[in-house]
């Protein structure tokens, strides 16, 4: 039986349960149509311009040599710590067996993990907004996502992402956790990006960059993406942009042409290269590096956009507050002193 039976037939026992269904034909009827109408979701799901197809590799991490290896998603260690981390796996090792009170569930095949039998499992984790007891304010949870390592990836998802790929793999799913409908765009009107530069004084100068529209998925979305790629999260009253090697800005002298992380190709690429002004290309030229940034779709106005490319970033301030702003130093490679000079 193929990956798509299984699943399906799972889904069927599933909703049978729920519901009390009887006829296990009228299940299956009944999960096909919920399978056929993700995969007309998954065609409507765009993929961003922003962003890999997979998610960033992360740490493999074994708590003994011979034991299984858990393959930990890069944006969940950043969330987390190795510290929180371990105490996942310490719990994985005493529930992941056959008959735990509390067993370990793959997320994305709804059958269970024997942790000691597995030469590799996935951690990843999913990102819900929610409100803690005497909350006032909503707040983000954290809960942690387990896979076979056949299933997929480990990377971190917002809620409804996490919701739409069950869906897709045939599995049950609340309607309501799913994100909104999104229609086919027509050739003629693509996602417009928007970016600024500005030239710090005795520092690498900035490339912000942001989406042109809001993610599908909303700013958990966007926030799960990013820390999925591999991009660290900043908050600018506070922190200093990390230097991460293994990313990229590539440059000619016609401009930027593509952003990448090694391993995992072209993060970003436009229609045209970025067309910087004469003094940032030539202080990135001399500290052969760049600030880059990035942000949800609006939360730099428009307004400031078309002041020109020394706008005013202050705005990122309260962004990178409430966790939605992430950046890193990045190596400028291509440019030389010829080009600067132009």
């Amino acid at each position: 039986m193929g990956d798509k039976n299984r699943a399906l037939k799972a889904a069927a026992r599933k909703h049978m349960e729920e519901t009390g269904e009887t006829s296990l034909q009228a299940a299956m009827q009944h999960a096909r149509r919920e399978y056929e109408r993700g995969q007309r979701d998954g065609d409507e799901d765009l993929q961003e311009r922003m962003g890999f197809d997979e998610a960033a590799a992360g740490n493999e991490y074994r708590p003994s040599p011979l034991g299984t290896a858990y393959f930990i998603g890069w944006g969940v260690q950043e969330l987390l710590g190795m510290d929180q981390v371990r105490q996942f796996v310490q719990h994985a090792e005493k529930n992941g067996t056959p008959g735990a009170a509390d067993p370990i569930t793959c997320h994305l095949c709804d059958k269970p993990i024997t942790v000691t039998r597995e030469k590799e499992v996935h951690l990843g984790l999913v990102l819900r907004e929610g409100r803690r007891p005497g909350g006032l304010t909503p707040t983000e949870l954290q809960f942690p996502v387990w896979t076979h390592g056949q299933c997929g990836h480990p990377r971190v998802w917002s809620w409804s992402q996490l919701t739409l790929e069950r869906r897709r793999r045939g599995l049950p799913v609340a309607t309501a956790d799913l994100p909104p409908k999104q229609h086919r765009r027509g050739r003629t009107s693509p996602i417009e990006d928007y970016y600024v530069f500005t030239v710090p004084e005795n520092s690498p100068p900035v490339f912000y960059l942001q989406p042109g529209e809001a993610h599908r998925h909303g700013p958990l979305g966007f926030r799960a993406d990013r820390l999925s790629d591999g991009l660290p999260e900043l908050d600018l009253t506070r922190d200093e942009p990390r230097a991460l090697d293994e990313w990229s800005i590539t440059a000619d002298r016609g401009g930027l042409l593509y952003i990448e992380r090694k391993g995992n190709g072209r993060w970003h690429q436009p229609p045209t290269p970025w067309a910087p002004p004469p003094e940032w290309m030539a202080a990135a030229h001399y500290h052969q590096s760049a600030i880059f940034l990035t942000a949800p779709a609006g939360s730099i106005s428009s307004a400031t956009f078309d002041a020109g490319p020394h706008g005013n970033l202050s705005d990122l301030l309260a962004v990178g507050r409430n966790d939605l702003l992430f950046g890193a130093v990045m190596a400028v490679t291509g440019i030389t002193g010829e080009e600067t000079a132009r």
